[in-house]
């Protein structure tokens, strides 16, 4: 497969995932899901009010006794709650996103599926929710370190250099990047071919080394929706201080968004690749 082809099955597979765009019930798994987000979001921006307090509390002090402090006083909530709304969603997704993928991937191997006489039903996501949850946990956690100690070993590197910090940062997403190329897809090779988890991993990384660049891009593409919401909460003080610290709460609520629409768009391409090479 030369370069036009690859690019081309790129984008065939992208545009086969927004022609089903219309049926509502492939949605519904990543629309509760990021209802579960906006939920947490909420919950989070209501801290102080009597009646949340004292569910929140404990779990608030988990990010130390200052920032706890000042997250229940008005702007410090805001100024913390990207950082408290990034934890939330850690919870949330360790429970539900695996389903909620599962889910997705049974109702789009359906509508694509044409040649293969044996359908999937929903039961075989909740069969699989376990698996599911361990892959989830196992990519994320991969993810999660590279991301959160990368940044701190080079610290010293970095300092005072806006230059390399920039490219430093730059570097950093483009490797999360190819890093979840290499796990794009195990969780819906769950479900579409029937595997546990361990075969899933074989095969994702089977599909990635022989389709480095195609996976690589099938990755990077949806990922770059999410640069503008990275990039203003990753300067929620200048939000804050030089905007309306509310400002904040609206912006995290466009990257529930933003996260549903690459859900379910990565999710409907994966899965249309595995229908494909499985027929």
């Amino acid at each position: 497969m030369d370069f036009i082809d690859k690019l081309n099955r790129l984008i065939g597979l992208y545009a086969s995932t927004l022609k089903s765009a219309y049926k509502i019930k492939i949605w519904m798994p990543f629309l509760i899901y990021a209802g579960l987000h906006f939920g947490a979001l909420t919950l989070l921006v209501s801290y102080p009010d009597p009646q949340v307090y004292p569910t929140l509390a404990s779990w608030i002090k988990l990010m130390g006794n200052a920032e706890a402090e000042l997250f229940g006083h008005y702007p410090g909530l805001y100024l913390l709650l990207p950082l408290a709304f990034q934890w939330g969603k850690l919870v949330v997704g360790i429970i539900f996103e695996g389903l909620a993928a599962g889910l997705t991937v049974v109702l789009f191997a359906n509508y694509f599926c044409r040649k293969l006489s044996k359908r999937w039903s929903l039961s075989d996501a909740f069969k699989a929710w376990p698996q599911l949850l361990i892959g989830w946990i196992i990519i994320t956690g991969i993810l999660f370190i590279v991301n959160w100690y990368l940044p701190g070993m080079a610290s010293e590197f970095l300092h005072r250099s806006p230059r390399r910090a920039a490219l430093f940062d730059i570097g950093l997403k483009l490797l999360t990047v190819g890093l979840y190329s290499i796990f794009i897809y195990a969780l819906p090779a769950l479900i579409v071919l029937r595997q546990n988890i361990l075969r899933a991993f074989v095969t994702s990384f089977g599909y990635f080394f022989k389709l480095p660049v195609f996976s690589f891009f099938l990755a990077l593409i949806p990922y770059l929706m999410t640069l503008p919401v990275s990039y203003l909460t990753g300067n929620v003080e200048v939000i804050v201080t030089r905007f309306s610290p509310e400002l904040m709460y609206y912006i995290l609520i466009s990257g529930i968004i933003i996260d549903l629409l690459i859900n379910y768009w990565v999710t409907g391409a994966v899965t249309k690749f595995l229908i494909e090479e499985k027929e």
